[in-house]
């Protein structure tokens, strides 16, 4: 009894098993006009794109943007094929989009007429497979589409899936089939015949395989299905597995309804992690699931998309309950993870959830019929019933389980059996069921099986919490490690920690702390600008008065090369020598800093170096001051322990003085709202407080190979707003105005990723780097051949290269070879036009020459006017044409003379081989 009720107790969420945190999750919304998207399916093309098929069509998405490619309904599901194809099933049929190219991309509608909710699409080298409730739609190219219909016998179809080339399907009333050709032949896969197969995801040489009773399944090249015995099979079963996938060849992630994600070791079945509510997914119910390229996890969920990354040097801390205000600081001490708040200081400690759960047991009775005399033994007890809770999601029960949405009814239907009553009269000899009790021998009694409520607590699982430590009331800025002891730092004074209990040193208000390895002792800085000193000792910590000479407001604190202290005000740094724990000397040194900015100091390479956003500075002893260090930049953001500066030049994470196992640092540029830094013990760990609040552990040694980056794609070219096919790429000068679309597909820093262009043709030089290049514009562009040339640079200064777009803008057709082709047929016809109208129409052969002199010296001057043409300035275009007029000048002189004159002497040849057409005084002559 307690066992099953302790399979329907996990319900409950589940949360990890050690203080390692949780993994790395970000979350994806399509807009608030999309905000009720479901989610039938995901793919990824290889160019990074990821598509969903949702209800109402598909999106498509490369880390900035969202997009809509199919809108004419639900598609139900989606596949991609080694060309990139697209193809797609769903209300309306099924199809197919075509590869993008250049921008351009086109969908087709593939299914017969007529065909509509077809709710899934599996592909293979040479066919295609859809398949709907009552019909499987199997397409070759170059053949009509071969249909297999579902009987009377097999009942419904359900899904499909394939294992090493075999397709196969599930049918509502024979259990699994495989597709032979043209027919069904019965599967030689040792499942049961009652049992859907709900998911199969193939890995190098198995596949991952999924039950509708919640087992999962290995198979190899044999076929013989082994059991995956999970190590929370209760968790699993009572969460229902509705998905699974590969993570890599050792982990799978299985997708439930009620429970989130369990990523699972494959080889032990061995929980790896609990990824639900409690640990940051916004909904339990997991609708969809696709491992990308990077080996992370997308899951669909009612609130959008999140993904999870398993491998990422990231680790979040803030969704264990317990922790209360603003985190300002946080490190790990002896195995445990200390917290410090605007409320105060938390340890995340193990604890022991308990639920009280409620189930019904059935108890059998004899009740007497009227007039009888009852029985005074009732029946014992015969089965337990235990209640699942209530899911108001939960579809009623019946024989239709497979379907287009079958996903959403997926062992929703699976109900509490009903109470059984028995209201037959017992009779001599006659055997009661199984569930009865046997009445007394009273002739008119009935048996009646009766719920009875019960309720008990129950351990529901081991988790971690924050606790409160007791003994300080306000806010904890800083945690420092001081001879293996831990302390505490803040508004409330310094406190030594043990455990959850604080043991105050100084009860004033602290502004920084530092451990001098130096003097070994612990150094505060007051808000009263004084500078306290303790020694730790047997009986607590002794104050000591050897830097009670020094007031100022101190904001940082390094040991110097020997036994000597830099401690540093904003205006300036005091040099401390101390000689056996006796101060001896202390140098006042002047720095430059007007704005006062927030500064750090550290010893470099046995230099004293101090930063600020002005940047950073050494100190020079032969000058007695601190110079400016060229060779680094000036610091954007930076943070420091004493012993280590992390600092960001706008681009790129370095620490100071660290030459190995910063290859993760630049991951740093995910949290674009950094608020405070602690460095860890090893100087390679970060602790994070982001500007929202959340806390994350980030692991600088670790490698994060996975990432595998993608291309810049050409999304789309617009001329005026108007979508261009790229693939035959002209335009009019009057109608220059593009803009191009490009994008890298990133779903790391895709917020951070810088472009820039350059178009040859119009530009000698590169644009500068930046986020927002990936919209290129250009209002206007001169007749001429193009070529543009992007690049993009991800978080980790990685330049990837766009493929080379070549176009061309044509100059108006008044200034292309055709037209001037035209004009010179134009004058040439005007030429002898006028020289046959010279003899009887003398003025209009005149009028005729001169335009046509104009004409043509107009388009001698148009022609070298365009071929010295210069973009740069129109005054110089200006004195260039009129440099050609006085070229053409003479050219119009002789072209006059020799027009009007030969006009003459072919009227006078006219006249005399025609003399009776002359007028009288030609004949006179």
């Amino acid at each position: 009894m307690k066992f099953t009720v302790f399979t329907f107790l996990l319900l409950a969420s589940l949360q990890l098993y050690s203080q390692t945190g949780n993994y790395f999750l970000s979350h994806y919304t399509p807009g608030e006009d999309r905000f009720d998207e479901v989610c039938f399916d995901i793919a990824q093309e290889k160019s990074g794109l990821v598509y969903f098929a949702t209800r109402r069509g598909i999106l498509e998405f490369d880390g900035r943007n969202w997009n809509t490619l199919l809108n004419d309904g639900a598609v139900y599901s989606i596949q991609l094929a080694p060309s990139g194809e697209l193809y797609w099933a769903g209300a309306a049929g099924y199809g197919t989009v075509a590869t993008r190219n250049m921008g351009h991309r086109t969908t087709t509608v593939i299914s017969p007429k007529g065909v509509t909710d077809v709710f899934q699409c599996l592909l293979q080298e040479k066919k295609s497979y859809f398949v709907g409730e009552h019909a499987l739609y199997i397409e070759t190219p170059g053949q009509a589409t071969l249909t297999v219909n579902a009987t009377k016998q097999t009942g419904t179809f359900g899904s499909l899936f394939e294992i090493f080339g075999a397709v196969y399907i599930n049918t509502a009333h024979m259990g699994l089939f495989k597709v032979d050709g043209n027919k069904l032949v019965r599967s030689r896969l040792n499942f049961s015949d009652t049992e859907e197969v709900v998911f199969s995801q193939g890995y190098d040489n198995q596949y991952l395989v999924g039950l509708s009773d919640n087992s999962v399944y290995l198979v190899g090249e044999n076929l013989k299905p082994r059991l995956v015995v999970l190590e929370d099979d209760a968790y699993a079963a009572a969460s229902v597995i509705v998905s699974g996938t590969w993570v890599n060849k050792d982990l799978f992630v299985l997708g439930t309804l009620r429970g989130g994600l369990i990523f699972v070791q494959a080889s032990t079945g061995k929980t790896q992690e609990i990824v639900n509510y409690n640990t940051g997914l916004p909904d339990n119910e997991v609708y969809a699931l696709m491992s990308d390229q990077s080996q992370c996890i997308w899951a669909a969920h009612e609130y959008g998309f999140t993904r999870v990354s398993p491998y990422m040097p990231f680790r979040s801390f803030s969704h264990y309950n317990g922790l209360a205000g603003n985190l300002h600081c946080a490190r790990a001490f002896q195995g445990s993870v200390y917290a410090g708040t605007s409320l105060g200081l938390f340890k995340l400690e193990k604890e022991d959830l308990y639920d009280e759960i409620t189930y019904f047991i059935e108890v059998a009775e004899v009740q007497p019929q009227a007039g009888a005399t009852p029985s005074a033994t009732p029946a014992p007890a015969t089965q337990t019933m235990p209640t699942a809770p209530a899911d108001e999601t939960t579809q009623p029960a019946g024989p239709k389980r497979k379907g287009f949405l079958r996903f959403l009814k997926k062992n929703r239907n699976k109900e509490s059996a009903p109470i059984i009553t028995q209201s037959a009269p017992a009779e001599a000899g006659t055997a009661l069921p199984p569930t009865a009790a046997t009445p007394s021998a009273t002739p008119h009694a009935r048996t009646v099986n009766r719920r009875i409520k019960k309720t008990e607590r129950v351990l529901r699982t081991t988790t971690y919490r924050y606790k409160k430590v007791q003994g300080i009331n306000a806010k904890i800025t800083q945690l420092v490690i001081v001879d293996n002891k831990l302390i505490a730092v803040g508004l409330g004074g310094a406190f030594e920690i043990e455990g959850l209990t604080a043991r105050p040193i100084l009860e004033e208000p602290v502004r920084i702390a530092y451990a001098s390895r130096n003097l070994g002792m612990l150094l505060v800085s007051t808000y009263d600008d004084d500078v306290r000193a303790f020694a730790p000792g047997a009986k607590g910590w002794t104050p000591s008065s050897t830097l009670n000479t020094i007031n100022d407001d101190i904001e940082a604190i390094t040991d110097g090369n020997n036994h000597d202290l830099w401690l540093c005000a904003p205006d300036k740094v005091y040099h401390v020598d101390m000689a056996a724990g006796t101060l001896k000397n202390v140098d006042e040194l002047p720095i430059s800093n007007p704005t006062l900015n927030k500064i750090a100091c550290v010893r470099w390479n046995k230099e004293i170096v101090l930063a600020h956003k002005d940047g950073f500075f050494r100190f020079d002893p032969a000058n007695h001051t601190f110079v400016r260090i060229d060779s680094l930049p000036k610091p954007a953001l930076h943070f420091s322990d004493g012993e280590d500066i992390l600092y960001n030049d706008g681009h790129t994470w370095n620490i100071l003085g660290k030459t190995h196992g910063q290859s993760n640092l630049q991951l740093l540029n995910l949290q674009q709202n950094l608020r405070f830094v602690t460095i860890d013990q090893n100087g390679e760990n970060l602790w994070l407080v982001t500007g929202n609040n959340e806390l994350y552990k980030f692991y600088g040694e670790k490698l994060t190979p996975y990432e595998v980056g993608n291309k810049p794609l050409l999304k789309a070219a617009r001329n005026e707003n108007e979508a261009m096919d790229l693939r035959d790429f002209a335009l009019d000068e009057t109608r220059s105005s593009l803009t191009f679309d490009v994008i890298q597909p990133d779903y790391l820093a895709p917020q951070s990723i810088e472009y820039r262009y350059q178009l040859a043709g119009l530009e000698d030089e590169w644009s500068d780097w930046s986020v927002s290049n990936n919209i290129i514009n250009f209002a206007y562009l001169p007749s001429n051949d193009y070529v543009l040339m992007v690049q993009s640079r991800d978080i980790f200064g990685k330049i990837r290269e766009l493929p080379t777009v070549a176009f061309e803008v044509l100059p108006p057709y008044w200034k292309r070879p055709w037209f001037y082709a035209l004009e010179f047929l134009v004058f040439s016809g005007l030429v002898m036009l006028s020289m046959r109208l010279s003899s009887r129409f003398r003025i209009i052969s005149r009028v005729l020459s001169l335009l046509t002199i104009i004409m043509l010296l107009q388009f001698i001057q148009t022609v070298i006017g365009k071929t010295f043409e210069t973009p740069t300035s129109p005054v110089l275009d200006f004195f260039i044409q009129v440099v050609v007029a006085f070229m053409i000048l003479p050219v119009e002189g002789y072209l006059r003379n020799f027009m009007l004159k030969e006009g003459s002497l072919t009227g006078r040849l006219q006249r005399f081989l025609t003399p009776e057409a002359a007028p009288a005084d030609d004949k006179k002559e």
